[in-house]
């Protein structure tokens, strides 16, 4: 068998094997550990060897991205609170803050759970029309009435919103048409009903921006002192910005947030720390574990969450957002990875691969994936990718 066969035999493998894990019920949170320092202040750096990894399997990522001119500005990993790898590309360094785009929308659900682990909010079963009393809502179906905060989180409103199915460009893409009106919320809000709530995953960042106008509508703060109080301070995120949409003036809550890659690991640290953070429950257990279940087959390589994806068949879950933003929490490795980037192309997403095949198996104790699915990278982006059975997904961004 050539290589190419050899390729598209092991890819083939791992399609199969995705397609018999369950959506729903598959929990990634970590479990509880012990930590002997917290970076709020700084991080500490240390050695892939001294965490049991193997420094020359991650040194391929650095290998790769040179050698076959892939366009990501930053790569962090961090073991057992560490970072242990961490490379700069294009000019960007750690100390620039860099677009997380709908990793955003990963921030965003970290706050609803904190909302409501402070009694702002009863619970994810709460019908998002409560919220905005004084609207009055065009295209008015009695559905809308039943789109509750958990259909936001898992992009099953059932609102039409074409976002993904039209060009950007196109006056009728939603997402910019969103953007150019005087109120994102009332925008959202007007689209008609496509389905009834609940019944089908569809890629929606209005439905993000109406949980900006939750939060705002039941706390009294705005969206940024909201995060910067009770998420960014609390774990040493000291510096960000957030983008003002002008035309409304409310903040895009489903991308428009930059953060330096450090901050970004800070986020996802948390996350594999069940919300814990120096003896202080910034988000509590319960919200990590239920966020970071798979809900919704999107009917591509992923699975959906609270926000958060996953691939089935792998014990990670990520943020991610357009151009290979990306935020990996692997609990049983106790890893963090983070990567920046400006990959246009929407097809291509390499970094599931550098986490596969080169993360996974540089843990000497992960033991998740067999020697089978370790794919040499240069040899995937010349063979592998044109085929189109193997296209990961579509511009979810």
């Amino acid at each position: 068998m050539d290589t190419r066969q050899n390729l598209l035999f092991a890819m083939c493998i791992v399609i199969l094997m995705i397609q018999f894990v369950p959506v729903s019920g598959v929990s990634l949170a970590q479990t509880d550990t012990d930590r002997d320092y917290w970076p709020t202040d700084e991080w500490l750096v240390s050695t892939p060897s001294a965490h049991g990894l193997d420094n020359d399997i991650l040194n391929q990522i650095d290998n790769s991205i040179s050698e076959n001119n892939i366009h990501l500005d930053s790569v962090i990993i961090v073991s057992e609170g560490y970072i242990v790898y961490e490379k700069y590309y294009n000019t960007w360094t750690q100390y620039m803050a860099h677009t997380i785009q709908s990793c955003t929308k990963s921030f965003m659900s970290a706050l609803i759970g904190i909302a409501i682990d402070k009694g702002y909010i009863d619970n994810v079963s709460q019908r998002v029309l409560d919220f905005f009393p004084n609207y009055t809502i065009d295209n008015w179906d009695p559905r809308k009435e039943n789109i509750t905060i958990e259909n936001l989180l898992t992009m099953s409103s059932g609102l039409e919103f074409h976002e993904v199915d039209i060009p950007y460009s196109d006056p009728l893409n939603d997402l910019f048409a969103m953007y150019r009106s005087n109120n994102m919320w009332q925008y959202v809000l007007n689209r008609p009903m496509e389905n009834d709530p609940g019944v089908q995953w569809s890629y929606n960042s209005g439905g993000i921006e109406l949980l900006a106008g939750i939060i705002e509508q039941a706390t009294g703060y705005s969206i940024v002192d909201f995060a910067e109080e009770f998420l960014f301070d609390p774990i040493g995120i000291d510096y960000f910005t957030w983008w003002n949409v002008p035309a409304s003036g409310q903040y895009g809550c489903s991308g428009g947030l930059y953060l330096k890659p450090r901050d970004m690991a800070r986020f996802g640290y948390l996350y594999l720390n069940e919300g814990r953070w120096n003896g202080t429950q910034v988000i509590s257990s319960e919200w990590v574990n239920v966020s970071t279940q798979m809900y919704y087959d999107t009917g591509s390589w992923y699975h959906y969450g609270y926000t958060w994806w996953g691939v089935p068949g792998f014990n990670f879950y990520e943020a991610t957002g357009h151009y290979e933003q990306k935020i990996y929490v692997l609990p049983a490795e106790d890893i963090v990875v983070v990567f920046t980037g400006d990959i246009a192309d929407e097809d291509w997403h390499p970094t599931d691969y550098f986490v596969m095949q080169y993360v996974l198996t540089a843990s000497e104790e992960s033991g998740h994936l067999d020697s089978l699915f370790v794919i040499n990278l240069s040899l995937l982006v010349v063979v592998v990718l044109p085929v189109p059975l193997l296209v990961i997904r579509r511009r979810y961004h």
